[in-house]
C-alpha cells in the first residue's frame, strides 16, 4: 500500500517537536548553569533537526508520480514534470541538457528523431514516423543527455517560455557546495532554409529577434553564457543541394557540414575592441568562405562519381549558392546572439547545415504477403496441420509463387548523425560555462556571505553579551559598595530623623539594578546578555544582602518601630477621630510582616509603611518617592524570603482586633466610592476621540469617570478591597469581627449590583441619546456620508466609545452585544474594522454616486433630465446596497432581554444617514421633463429636446441637421449601453454584473434610454410592424441596417426582461429530472425551495427574487440502493444567481419555450427543464447577449 505523501512530513515534524519539548523540559528541570542549559538545548535541537532530516530522506517516495494535466495547468510544464518523474531522483538535473529552439516548421522534432541517437521519448507527442507539430513540449533521453523541445506556441508566449525554462533550471546549491559538477546546458536553434528565399527578409529579422529574446531569457535563468548551435534545417531547399549530396557516401553524410566558433574574448569579450557586430561579422564571413572553399575543393571527386551530365553541372554550383546565402545568414547569426549588458547572454558556438536527400530502398518480396489466410475446418484432426489445405482458386503456382521486391524513394537526413554526439554533447566549452555559471557563483557568494554573517552575528553576540554582563556586574558591585558605606541612621530620644535624599538615591540605585536582575531571572534575560554568559542569579543574591542591610539602617528600623507603637497606642473604645481603615491597615501590615508574609503586595504594604515612616510629618516629594520605592521592593521580597523574620505579639494582635470590632458604619460607602472613582478616572467624551462629530452626530456631553472602564476597575477593586470603607478579612480581624465582615459583605454585594445596573443604564442612555443630524440637501447628504463612512467616522466613534467601556466583563458585553457587533470594543486603534468595513464601504460608494449628481450641471433639456434621473437611479441602487449592509449588521444582533434594549437604537443609527440620503435622491429621481418648444427637426441643437416627427418635405439643411442629431444621440446611447452589455448576463463570461436598476435605465419600456430615443427622435422614422421594428416608408432620413437590427434585438431583450412593466420581472417554470440514480432534485432561489421527484409537476419561479440573492442546485443520490444525504451540485449568488447557475451547466439544449440544462456527465448528470411562457429562453447562456450597439443611426 502506498504511503501518503504527507506522512513523511508529519513524522519529521513530530520528531522535531519531541526534541524541542525535551530541550525545553530538561533545560528547565535539570540543575544546570545558564551556559550548560544553552549547550543542552542547542545540542538537542541539532539532534532533532538531524533526526527530522533523516526521516525525510528515508521515507521519501521511490519515484514521484507524474502530474496529470488539468484546467489551469500548462501542458508544457506538465510534460517537464512527467519527464522528471520518469527518471531516478535527481537524474533530471544532473544530466546534460540540450534545449531545441525554433519556430513551427523548423524540424526540431525531426533532427532529434533522425539523428541516429535512439532517443527515448520521456514526455510529449513525438511518436510515429511523421510526428505532428509539437503542441506543448517533447523531452527525450539519449546518450545520457536530455533533449527538450518546447513547442512553437510556447516559444511565442514569453510567460510560458520563462515558466518552462525555470522548470528546467538545475539546483545551484549542490554545485555551489561542491557535491557535484553542474550539468552542461546548451541550446540548438533550428532555422529552416526556407526563410532565406523569397521576400522573407523581414521574417528572418523578426525570427532572429524573437529567438534572441528567448535565448537571453534562458541564459539569464540558467545563469551561464549559454552555448548556442544553429542548425540550418531543410538544406535540401538550397539550389543544387540534392545533386551535390547524392554522390556522397554513407560515411561522408555523417560528417557535420558547418563551422565551429570559439568562446574567445575577441568575439564577445567585455574588453574586445569594436561592437559585437564588428567583432563577429568577420569571423562568420571567414567561416562561410572556408566552408564554401571546402565544398569547392571536393567538387573534382564528386564530379567523377556522377555520370549524368546535368547533375554534374548542378552539383558544381552548390558552393556558389552557399556563398550567396552567407550575407543573410551572417546577419541572422549576429542578431541571434547579440549580448546583453545585464546578466548572462547566449554565445554562438557554431552553425551547421542539415537536410535530406532521396535514396532508393527495396521492399522485401515474398509469397507470404500475397497468400490468402487459410482457415482449417473445426473438425480437423491432429495431423491436419501436415496436409495441404484445399483453398478454392489457389493453384500450385500461386502457392509457391514469389513477388519481386518493389523499389521506392525515401528521404535520408544528411550531415546530422554526428552533430549531437560530437559537436553539441562533445563540446568541453559548454561544461566549462556551466561550472562558471552566474547562478552557481551567486549561490556560492550567498552561502559564503551567510556563513560570514552567521559568524559575525555569533561573534557580535558573544562580545555584546560579555560586555553587557561585565558592565552589569561592575554596576552592581559599585552600587553595593556605595550602599555599604552609608552610615546607620540614628536620632536622639524624642526626635524623628529622616535619611537624606542622597542616601535614598544610593539605596534606590541598587534597588533598581536588583529589580532588573529579578525581572531577568523571572522572564529570562534579553538576547544581548545571553550567549552562555548570563550569571544574574548569583549577582542578585549578593546584591540583595547588601541592600537589605542598607534598607534596615535607613528606613526599616524606624518604620517598624512607628508601626508597632501606633498599634500599642490604640485605646479601648474608638474615638470620633479614629479612622477604621488606617488602623485596619496598620494591623494587616504588622501581620504580613510577621505571620503572613505570603500575602504581601506592594500596592498595600508600600502606602502603609510610608505612612508609618512619615509619622504625620511632611517630607520632600523626591524623598517620598524614593522611600516608597524601597518599601515596595521590600513588600515584593516578602513572599519569597522574609529578610526580618519574627513572631507576632499575640497580645498586641488581640487588643488591636478588639479595637476594630467596636467600630460601626453603614451608609456612606457607595457615594464615597463613586466620588473616589471619578477622581481616579477621567470622563468619557465623544469629541475627545472624534472631533469631526460636531454638526454630524449629536451625543450626550460626557459620561462620568466612575462609569468608564477605568472607573469600573477602580470600583471593582474597591468592592474587593474596601479597607477604607469597611473591611473584615478573617485572618486580620479574627473570628469576632468576621461576623460583622460577613454583614458588610452582603452590603457590598448589594452595592455591586446597584453599580452594575447604574453602569449599564448610563451607557444605554448614551446610545439612545446619540443621533445623526439630518442633511437638508443632496450636497450636505453627500458630505455627511463621506464623514460618516470615513476612517474618522463620528457615528462609528460613538458606538466604539460605548463598546470600549462595556467590555468590562462578559455579562456587560452581552448586554451591549449590538454595539460590540458593529464596533468591537477590543479594537481601540481604529473605528472602521473588519465587522463594519462593508457598511463603511457601502456609505462611501453611495457618497461617490451622489457626488456625481452634485457635479452634474442643471438639466437644460430632456437628455439632461434623463441623465440626472439615471444618475439618481444608480445612486438609489447604491442606497439599497448600503441599507442591505446595515441590515446585515443588524441580523447579527442578539435578541435577549438585555441586548434588545439597545439593538433597535443601533440599527436606527446605522440607517439614519442612508435614509436622509434617500430622501434627497427621491427628489432627483422625480425631476420632471422640460417642455421644449415644437421646432423643426434641425433646431434641436444638442438633440436633447423632444421634436415631432419630421415633415415629409424637408430641406437639405434640415435633413443634414437631423442626420447629425440622430448620430450624436446614437453615440450617446452606445456610450451608456455598451458598458452594460459587457457585464453579466449579456456577457456570460463576465464577473461584473449589470444591476436591475442599470438595465431599467437603458431598456425599460417607455422610460429607458433606448425608448426615449425612439419617442423623441425616431417616431417618424421607425415603426413597429407585428413583432419587428422597421424603417418607415417615405421617411426623409434612412436608418442604417445595423442600427435597426440592434434596436430590434434590444427591444426583444426588453420585452423578455420587463414584460411591459417598468421594473424587470421574468416568470418561468422549472422541473428537476429525477431518476433511479438521482431520486430527488432540489432547486432554490432565495427562500424559494422546489423539490422534484419522479413525475413531479413543474414549479414556478420569478426573477428577481425578493427573498434572497442565492441559488443552489442540490441532489439526493442512491448509493448502494440507499438514499445518501443531500449534496450541493452548484451554487451561485448575486442578483443574477439563477442565471449564473444555469450558465455553469456542462450541457444545454433547446430554444424558444423549452430549455434543458445538465450539470455533470454520464449516469451522475443532474438535469433541470425550464419552461418560458413567452417563448424567450432568457436563462439560456448568451441569449441576452449577442448584440452590439450601432452608434451610426443613419445610412
Amino acid at each position: 500500500m502506498a504511503r501518503p505523501a504527507a506522512t513523511r512530513w508529519y513524522a519529521a515534524l513530530a520528531t522535531l517537536i519531541v526534541f524541542i519539548l525535551l530541550a525545553w523540559v530538561l533545560g528547565a528541570v535539570l540543575p544546570l548553569t545558564d551556559g550548560e542549559r544553552t549547550v543542552l538545548r542547542v545540542g538537542l535541537l541539532t539532534l532533532g533537526l538531524i533526526a527530522a532530516g533523516a526521516l525525510l530522506w528515508f521515507l521519501r517516495p521511490d519515484a514521484p508520480a507524474a502530474p496529470a494535466a488539468g484546467p489551469g495547468k500548462d501542458d508544457a510544464l506538465v510534460a517537464v514534470a512527467a519527464a522528471r518523474a520518469r527518471l531516478p531522483r535527481g537524474a533530471f538535473d544532473q544530466r546534460p541538457m540540450v534545449l531545441l529552439v525554433g519556430t513551427e516548421g523548423s524540424c526540431k522534432t525531426t533532427v532529434v528523431t533522425r539523428a541516429g541517437l535512439d532517443a527515448e521519448l520521456l514526455a510529449g507527442d513525438a511518436v510515429g514516423e511523421a510526428p505532428p507539430a509539437t503542441a506543448a513540449a517533447n523531452l527525450w533521453l539519449a546518450k545520457q543527455a536530455l533533449f527538450v523541445e518546447p513547442g512553437g506556441k510556447v516559444l511565442a508566449d514569453e510567460s510560458r517560455w520563462k515558466s518552462v525554462v525555470r522548470a528546467l533550471r538545475p539546483p545551484a546549491l549542490g554545485a555551489a557546495l561542491g557535491r557535484a559538477e553542474p550539468a552542461p546546458r546548451a541550446a540548438v536553434v533550428c532555422v529552416s532554409c526556407d526563410v532565406f528565399f523569397g521576400d522573407q527578409g523581414q521574417q528572418l529579422e523578426s525570427t532572429a529577434q524573437l529567438l534572441r529574446r528567448r535565448l537571453t531569457d534562458a541564459a539569464r535563468d540558467f545563469g551561464l553564457a549559454l552555448p548556442v548551435y544553429v542548425f540550418f534545417t531543410k538544406a535540401d531547399r538550397l539550389p543544387h543541394f540534392e545533386a551535390w549530396a547524392a554522390a556522397l557516401t554513407r560515411d561522408e553524410v555523417r560528417e557535420p557540414l558547418g563551422a565551429a566558433l570559439p568562446f574567445g574574448p575577441d568575439v564577445s569579450g567585455a574588453h574586445a575592441a569594436g561592437s559585437h557586430e564588428e567583432r563577429l561579422t568577420p569571423r562568420l564571413e571567414a567561416a562561410f568562405r572556408e566552408l564554401a572553399a571546402s565544398l569547392g575543393g571536393r567538387r573534382p571527386a564528386l564530379l567523377a562519381r556522377e555520370s549524368v551530365e546535368e547533375r554534374r553541372l548542378a552539383a558544381y554550383e552548390l558552393p556558389r549558392e552557399l556563398g550567396k546565402l552567407a550575407p543573410a545568414a551572417t546577419k541572422f547569426l549576429v542578431e541571434l546572439c547579440r549580448p546583453m549588458q545585464l546578466g548572462a547572454s547566449p554565445r554562438l558556438r557554431g552553425f551547421y547545415f542539415v537536410g535530406a536527400r532521396p535514396v532508393v530502398v527495396a521492399d522485401a518480396g515474398g509469397a507470404a504477403a500475397q497468400q490468402q489466410a487459410v482457415v482449417m475446418p473445426a473438425g480437423s484432426g491432429a495431423t491436419s496441420a501436415f496436409s495441404r489445405p484445399n483453398v478454392p482458386g489457389m493453384t500450385p503456382a500461386g502457392m509457391g509463387g514469389y513477388a519481386p521486391p518493389a523499389a521506392r524513394k525515401v528521404p535520408q537526413w544528411v550531415f546530422l548523425e554526428r552533430l549531437f554526439p560530437d559537436v553539441v554533447l562533445g563540446d568541453a566549452g559548454a561544461a566549462a560555462a556551466a561550472r562558471g555559471g552566474l547562478r552557481v557563483s551567486r549561490t556560492r557568494r550567498a552561502l559564503l556571505g551567510a556563513g560570514i554573517a552567521a559568524a559575525l552575528v555569533v561573534a557580535a553576540g558573544v562580545t555584546t553579551s560579555w560586555l553587557g554582563n561585565r558592565a552589569l556586574a561592575d554596576r552592581t558591585a559599585r552600587q553595593a559598595r556605595a550602599v555599604a558605606a552609608l552610615p546607620v541612621l540614628s536620632a536622639p530620644a524624642g526626635t524623628v530623623a529622616f535619611p537624606s535624599a542622597e542616601a535614598l538615591r544610593t539605596l534606590d540605585a541598587l534597588r533598581g539594578t536588583l529589580d532588573t536582575l529579578r525581572a531577568f531571572e523571572a522572564d529570562g534575560p534579553p538576547l544581548r546578555l545571553r550567549w552562555g554568559l548570563w550569571r544574574g542569579g548569583a549577582l542578585f543574591d549578593a546584591g540583595r544582602r547588601v541592600w537589605i542591610d542598607g534598607y534596615r539602617g535607613q528606613l526599616h528600623a524606624a518604620t517598624w518601630a512607628a508601626l508597632v507603637d501606633s498599634l500599642r497606642a490604640l485605646p479601648e473604645v474608638p474615638r470620633e477621630t479614629d479612622d477604621y481603615g488606617r488602623n485596619y491597615a496598620a494591623l494587616k501590615a504588622y501581620l504580613i510582616a510577621t505571620a503572613e508574609p505570603a500575602r504581601s503586595t506592594a500596592d498595600f504594604m508600600a502606602p502603609v509603611l510610608l505612612t508609618s515612616w512619615q509619622r504625620g510629618r511632611a517630607t520632600d516629594a523626591d524623598v517620598t518617592a524614593l522611600a516608597r520605592n524601597q518599601f515596595a521592593f521590600y513588600a515584593t521580597m516578602l513572599p519569597d524570603t522574609n529578610p526580618f523574620p519574627q513572631t507576632a505579639d499575640a497580645g498586641l494582635v488581640t487588643r488591636s482586633r478588639a479595637f476594630l470590632a467596636r467600630f460601626a458604619g453603614e451608609e456612606r460607602i457607595y457615594q464615597n466610592m463613586l466620588v473616589e472613582a471619578s477622581k481616579a478616572a477621567p470622563p468619557a467624551r465623544l469629541l475627545d476621540i472624534a472631533p469631526a462629530a460636531a454638526g454630524v452626530v449629536n451625543a450626550p456631553a460626557e459620561v462620568p469617570g466612575a462609569f468608564t472602564t477605568k472607573g469600573w476597575a477602580f470600583m471593582d477593586g474597591a468592592f474587593k478591597n474596601s479597607d477604607r470603607f469597611f473591611q473584615g478579612e478573617r485572618w486580620v480581624v479574627g473570628d469576632a469581627t468576621a461576623a460583622l465582615a460577613q454583614d458588610r459583605a452582603s452590603v457590598i454585594d448589594g452595592l455591586r449590583r446597584r453599580y452594575r445596573a447604574d453602569y449599564a443604564e448610563r451607557w444605554r442612555q448614551f446610545v439612545r441619546g446619540t443621533a445623526v443630524v439630518r442633511a437638508g440637501n443632496i450636497r450636505a447628504a453627500s458630505t455627511q456620508l463621506g464623514t460618516v463612512g470615513g476612517a474618522q467616522s463620528p457615528l462609528l466613534a460613538a458606538l466604539s466609545l460605548a463598546a470600549r467601556h462595556t467590555i468590562v466583563d462578559s455579562a456587560m458585553a452581552a448586554a451591549f452585544q449590538p454595539v460590540q457587533a458593529v464596533t468591537p470594543g477590543a479594537v481601540t486603534d481604529k473605528f472602521v474594522s473588519e465587522k463594519n468595513q462593508p457598511y463603511a464601504n457601502a456609505l462611501l460608494a453611495l457618497q461617490g454616486a451622489m457626488e456625481q449628481i452634485v457635479a452634474m450641471p442643471p438639466p437644460a433639456d430632456s437628455q439632461g433630465v434623463l441623465a440626472l434621473r439615471q444618475a439618481g437611479t444608480q445612486a438609489m441602487a447604491q442606497a439599497s446596497l448600503a441599507k442591505t449592509a446595515a441590515r446585515q449588521l443588524g441580523q447579527s444582533f442578539a435578541v435577549d432581554s438585555a441586548a434588545i434594549q439597545v439593538g433597535p437604537a443601533v440599527t436606527q443609527l446605522l440607517l439614519a444617514p442612508i435614509d436622509y440620503a434617500e430622501a434627497t435622491l427621491r427628489n432627483i429621481s422625480g425631476t420632471p421633463m422640460p417642455r421644449a418648444p415644437r421646432v423643426a427637426a434641425g433646431g434641436g441643437g444638442g438633440g436633447g429636446g423632444a421634436a415631432p416627427p419630421p415633415p415629409p418635405a424637408m430641406s437639405a439643411k434640415e435633413v443634414a441637421d437631423l442626420t447629425r442629431i440622430l448620430n450624436e444621440r446614437g453615440r450617446s446611447l452606445c456610450n451608456a449601453i455598451t458598458p452594460m452589455l459587457a457585464k453579466f448576463p449579456f456577457n456570460p463570461d463576465a464577473s461584473a454584473e449589470a444591476t436591475p436598476q442599470e438595465i431599467a435605465a437603458q431598456l425599460a419600456p417607455g422610460t429607458g434610454a433606448l425608448f426615449v430615443l425612439q419617442q423623441e427622435r425616431l417616431e417618424g422614422l421607425l415603426e413597429k410592424q407585428g413583432a419587428q421594428w422597421v424603417p418607415k416608408a417615405g421617411a426623409p432620413v434612412a436608418l442604417s441596417g445595423e442600427f435597426v437590427a440592434f434596436f430590434n434585438r434590444a427591444a426583444r431583450v426588453s420585452e423578455a426582461l420587463f414584460a411591459g412593466g417598468p421594473e424587470p420581472r421574468v416568470t418561468f417554470t422549472a422541473r428537476g429530472v429525477a431518476n433511479d440514480r438521482v431520486p430527488q432534485v432540489t432547486l432554490t432561489q432565495g427562500t424559494r425551495v422546489a423539490r422534484f421527484e419522479k413525475n413531479a409537476p413543474p414549479a414556478e419561479f420569478t426573477w428577481p427574487s425578493t427573498t434572497g440573492r442565492e441559488a443552489k442546485l442540490l441532489v439526493v443520490r442512491n448509493v448502494r440502493n440507499r438514499r445518501d444525504r443531500e449534496t450541493t451540485v452548484k451554487a451561485a449568488s448575486g442578483d443574477w444567481a439563477l442565471f449564473r447557475l444555469v450558465a455553469q451547466a456542462t450541457k444545454a439544449e433547446g430554444d424558444g419555450g423549452g430549455y434543458r440544462a445538465e450539470w455533470g456527465s454520464g449516469d451522475g448528470a443532474v438535469a433541470v427543464e425550464f419552461g418560458f411562457p413567452e417563448g424567450m429562453p432568457v436563462l439560456k447562456r448568451g441569449w441576452l447577449g449577442g448584440m452590439s450597439c450601432a452608434p451610426q443611426v443613419t445610412r
